[in-house]
């Protein structure tokens, strides 16, 4: 399958970054991010063209509201979206 080029700047975004996980919004969408203990660590709307870093303690649940729109980033390397969605909710945990 054909690679595509905006995975790649995803990584250098944030050079150094010790962010454990990284939302980059294309179009507008929300988050929502608990960290180990259950806590809020995130939730808000994002706007076009925004990106948010996390570095709350893992495990994190993850909620991204327009899954099609977001980009995702754990540890430096990009979390395909569309293999979890659904109905273009995506939910996961970053260990």
């Amino acid at each position: 399958g054909a690679v595509a080029s905006a995975g790649m700047d995803a990584a250098s975004a944030a050079p150094g970054s010790s962010a454990v996980l990284v939302l980059r919004a294309r179009s507008e969408s929300w988050v929502q991010v608990r960290d180990a203990s259950g806590a809020l660590a995130l939730q808000r709307n994002l706007a076009a063209g925004e990106t948010v870093s996390i570095s709350a303690p893992p495990p994190l649940a993850v909620v991204v509201g327009r899954a099609d729109v977001t980009e995702v980033v754990v540890r430096g390397k990009v979390f395909d979206l569309a293999a979890i969605s659904r109905e273009n909710v995506a939910r996961f945990e970053v260990k």
